[in-house]
Formats: structure tokens, sequence, C-alpha cells
């Protein structure tokens, strides 16, 4: 039997949400500004899927810092895991500085996701 066959055939125990899974279990749609509360299917809900832990990407100087690095750099410069997608002079910089700033001798970056 074909592989995808067998997945469309049985679809595994959330299988039974597929039709509701579309804009629910799968690709939510969030509405409003990126924050920790965001609006899904019309009510406020807390946010827990973005990386803005700190609230801070809607704060103007983070924002400015984002457009700044977007016009020098583009959006494609290498990102994700730096052992698979490359590894930049920005990498070992900030592994510089954070190391400085715990005042310990070297550090090390490991930004997979």
């Amino acid at each position: 039997m074909d592989l995808f066959q067998k997945l469309i055939d049985n679809m595994g125990p959330l299988g039974q949400y597929k039709e509701i899974a579309h804009g629910y279990y799968a690709f939510p749609k969030l509405e409003g500004e990126i924050s920790t509360r965001m609006t899904f299917r019309g009510k406020e809900r807390i946010v827990w899927s973005l990386n803005n832990y700190l609230g801070l990407a809607n704060h103007p100087e983070v924002r400015k810092a984002d457009a700044d690095a977007s016009a020098e750099w583009g959006l494609a410069y290498p990102m994700g895991a730096r052992i698979m997608s490359g590894e930049t002079d920005q990498h070992e910089q900030l592994e510089n500085e954070l190391a400085a700033f715990v005042s310990k001798p070297a550090g090390l970056l490991l930004n997979f996701g």
C-alpha cells in the first residue's frame, strides 16, 4: 500500500478532528498586534506559541533594531540552527558578549528551533 494512502485512510487518534483541524488545531489564525494575548475566533486568548516571552515584540527600540538589521542584512540571512544553516560573525560576537556579561571566559550559543 502507498504510504500516503495509508495515512489518508488511517489518520490515527487525531484523525477524528480532521474536519475542524484547519484553523483550530492546525494553522490557528491569531488576530491583532503580536502580544501575550491575541484574538482567536472572536475571543481574546492567552498566546503560548510566540517567541515573545518578555513582551518586547512591539517595543519601539526592538522594532527599530529589527528594521535596521533587515535593511542591512536582508531577510534571508542564515536563520535557524547554525549547525545546519551556517554560522556568521554575529553568532560569534553574541557568544563573546554573553560570556562577558556573565563573566565567563567563553560562551556557546545553541539556537535550535
